[in-house]
């Protein structure tokens, strides 16, 4: 296996990278964020469809890791200075080679997510299954008396659960932008990924460490500004969820970024420097 062992110190980096990508192509790439963005709330939207929102649920799933190999494959055009078109979005299911490999990765997803739902079955009784499907579904909030009843006995399986979405995310992180951009088989860049970010533990755990903490106090300011806006009443309403909607994209912007920062370092080119500085233009981190 081909891959660096980063130092601890190139998760701060790779974080601070992809906040500076946002000046390289900021309105291609937002809107690229937000085409995905949106693509993953409909099976939210239409809950009260039952069948078409698991169809739905189940072809992103399938089809997430190209998607998400289009968003990559942006970030590497604005950063070579192209335009990004919305376009991009669907850049791995229009190339060939990567196209059926990044639908294998989907289906790895897929049946993580069945042996998940299998072992819950295990678990939890059809009372408590039950009750895990109306919190999942945010028909029980996580402030009220009957949610507070039923954390303890769904712990273990929310650990589960937990556990198995920590395995694929960390066999997706690199699998996918060497699927998309090395054409790597799908199956052997799984297990890659897993191995180089066992090995680059220290500079992964940084990059979480502070993107985590960026998030929260993002998330802290954005809860000062909701309370102002709830002055406004239903005016105030929309502006909040325009702005946590803008967050979010950013968000994505900067993980997808921060990603394929990552992979070009530990799997990508290495006749140039480790991590190119983009131009500012005024973001400053």
């Amino acid at each position: 296996m081909d891959y660096k062992i980063a130092s601890p110190s190139r998760g701060l980096a790779w974080f601070r990278g992809g906040v500076r990508m946002l000046d390289r192509e900021p309105r291609g790439l937002l809107a690229v964020a937000l085409g995905l963005l949106l693509l993953e709330q409909l099976p939210g939207l239409l809950i009260g469809v039952p069948a078409l929102s698991a169809t739905l649920s189940v072809l992103l799933l399938l089809f997430g890791p190209a998607l998400l190999a289009g968003l990559l494959y942006a970030v590497a055009e604005a950063e070579a200075g192209r335009p990004v078109p919305v376009t991009y979005l669907f850049a791995g299911l229009r190339q060939p080679g990567a196209r059926a490999q990044l639908i294998v990765l989907g289906v790895v997803a897929l049946l993580a997510m069945l042996v998940m739902g299998l072992v819950l079955q295990r678990l939890l009784t059809a009372e408590q299954l039950q009750l895990f499907v109306r919190i999942a579904s945010q028909q029980i909030k996580a402030d009220s008396p009957e949610f507070q009843a039923a954390a303890p006995q769904l712990l273990k399986p929310l650990a589960v659960m937990m556990a198995i979405v920590f395995v694929l995310v960390v066999g997706l992180f690199f699998a996918v932008p060497r699927v998309m951009f090395d054409g790597k088989p799908a199956l052997a860049a799984l297990l890659e990924s897993l191995v180089a970010c066992v090995a680059n533990t220290f500079a992964l755990l940084v990059y979480g460490v502070i993107f985590v903490a960026a998030i929260f106090a993002a998330m802290l300011a954005l809860g000062v500004v909701a309370m102002f806006l709830g002055l406004l009443g239903q005016l105030g309403m929309i502006l909040l969820q325009l702005l946590a909607l803008a967050f979010f994209v950013v968000v994505l912007v900067v993980s997808a970024s921060g990603n394929y920062l990552a992979w070009r370092e530990v799997f990508g080119r290495r006749d140039g420097p480790a991590l190119a500085e983009p131009p500012r233009t005024g973001i400053v981190v």
